[in-house]
C-alpha cells in the first residue's frame, strides 16, 4: 500500500472533520454558509483543473442531467449537515452524518443489480437503536432532536448522491465531478437566496477570510488530498479511515467549543460507528471474494 496516498487520505478526513468546527466558528447563517463553502471551493478547483489540463466537456449530454441531479443532492447534504450543527452541536451533525452507509446498502444493489447483504441488517438495527440513544425527547420543538433529524436528511441525501457519483467515477475525474456539482450548488443557492431573501447572519473580515478557508482548505483540497489517496489505496481501506471524522471533530469540538457527551449519546455513538466499522469491514469481505 502506497504511504503517500495513506497519508493523503487520513489528512483529507481530518480536514473534513474541522469542517463541522468552523460551522460553528463563522457566525454567518445556513444560506451563506453553504453558497460560500461551495463558490469558494468551485472557484479552487476550477485552476486546479485548468493546472492539471483536465477536460471540462462531458461526453454524453444525460451525463450532464446526473451531474445537474447530483449538485442539487450535494445542496441538499449540505445545508442540511450545517442546519444539523447549528440547531444543536457538532457531536449531533456527525454523528447523524456517519448514518449514510445504512441508505447506501439498502441503495446499492437496487442500482448496481448487486446482491443485497442481508448481514447489514445487523448494521441497520444498531444505527437505530444509536440514533434512539441521541434523541432526548421525541418533540419537533427539542433542538438536538431537530438536528437529528436534519442530520439524517444530510445522510440520506449524500448516500443517493454517493450512489450517483459512483457511476459517473466509471467515466470521469472525480476532480470533474465535484466541479460540476459545486457550481449546480452555486447556482441553485444564489437563485434561493435572491428569491425569498433569507436572513443572512452577521460577519466580518475575519469571518469572510473563515469562510474562504472553510470552501477552499476544508472542501476543496481535502477533497483533493482524497481523491488523490483513493489511485493508490483501497476504496474500502479509506471508508474505515473516514469513519475517523466525526472522531476528529467531536474531539475538536470539546477542546475548543467548550461542547460536552452526555452518556446517553456516548452510548448512541459508540453503537452508531460500530455499526459504520462493521458494516464496511462486511462489505470488504465481500468485495474480496468477488475479487478473488
Amino acid at each position: 500500500m502506497n504511504k503517500k496516498g495513506l497519508l493523503f487520505i487520513h489528512i483529507a478526513v481530518l480536514l473534513y472533520g474541522c469542517s463541522s468546527f468552523f460551522v460553528k466558528l463563522i457566525p454567518m447563517s445556513v444560506w451563506v454558509l453553504t453558497l460560500g463553502r461551495a463558490l469558494f471551493s468551485m472557484i479552487f478547483l476550477y485552476f486546479f483543473m485548468r493546472v492539471k489540463h483536465l477536460d471540462f466537456r462531458l461526453s454524453r449530454l444525460r451525463d450532464y442531467f446526473w451531474n445537474i441531479l447530483a449538485g442539487l443532492l450535494l445542496t441538499i447534504h449540505w445545508f442540511f449537515f450545517i442546519m444539523s450543527v447549528q440547531v444543536s452541536k457538532v457531536s449531533i451533525g456527525t454523528i447523524t452524518f456517519a448514518t449514510y452507509p445504512m441508505f447506501v446498502m439498502f441503495i446499492e444493489p437496487y442500482v448496481f443489480k448487486e446482491k443485497f447483504q442481508y448481514k447489514n441488517l445487523i448494521s441497520l438495527v444498531m444505527i437505530c437503536i444509536g440514533i434512539a440513544f441521541l434523541i432526548p425527547a421525541f418533540e419537533l420543538d427539542n433542538m438536538v432532536t431537530l438536528g437529528i433529524i436534519y442530520g439524517i436528511i444530510s445522510s440520506l441525501s449524500f448516500a443517493i448522491l454517493s450512489t450517483i457519483n459512483r457511476r459517473l467515477a466509471l467515466k470521469y475525474e472525480g476532480v470533474v465531478i465535484t466541479f460540476y456539482e459545486q457550481t449546480v450548488s452555486v447556482l441553485v443557492m444564489t437563485l434561493i437566496i435572491s428569491f425569498i431573501r433569507p436572513y443572512l447572519g452577521e460577519g466580518n473580515v475575519i469571518h469572510f477570510i473563515e469562510l474562504i478557508i472553510y470552501g477552499v482548505i476544508f472542501t476543496a483540497i481535502a477533497h483533493s488530498l482524497y481523491v488523490s489517496g483513493l489511485t493508490s489505496v483501497k476504496a474500502q481501506t479509506a471508508s474505515i479511515i473516514s469513519v475517523l471524522e466525526p472522531v476528529y471533530s467531536i474531539f475538536l469540538a470539546i477542546l475548543f467549543l467548550d461542547e460536552r457527551l452526555y452518556y446517553q449519546e456516548m452510548i448512541g455513538t459508540l453503537f452508531i460507528l460500530g455499526a459504520v466499522i462493521f458494516t464496511t469491514m462486511m462489505n470488504r469481505k465481500v468485495e474480496s471474494v468477488y475479487e478473488e
